[in-house]
């Protein structure tokens, strides 16, 4: 799955919970699988990247451009980590709160 890709799906997802309470348990299930699984993919991307900033020499632009794809994954996942959130707990939330 490419950037393109898992940003794709994060919308859908999103666009999904908007009709969270007309979703049957088998689309939840198969939702929150899939926001699982994109986190586990953004929290590898994020070590992955910070190995290389650890472990390796690089000059100064590569070191902006490693950071700024972390903080596209942190993002990224912190997004679909509110999806989970929903998913597991569908009790309306006060959309002041969000």
């Amino acid at each position: 799955m490419g950037i393109r890709d898992f940003i794709q799906n994060l919308g859908e997802h999103q666009e999904r919970l908007e009709r969270l309470p007309d979703l049957s348990t088998s689309e939840r299930e198969e939702i929150l699988s899939e926001a699982e699984t994109m986190v586990g993919m953004a929290d590898a991307a994020i070590k992955e990247l910070e190995s290389v900033l650890n472990n390796r020499r690089i000059n100064l632009p590569e070191e902006h451009a490693i950071r700024f794809a972390q903080d596209v994954f942190l993002y990224l996942r912190d997004e679909e980590e509110k999806v989970k959130e929903a998913l597991r707990d569908p009790t309306p939330k006060n959309p002041a709160e969000a």
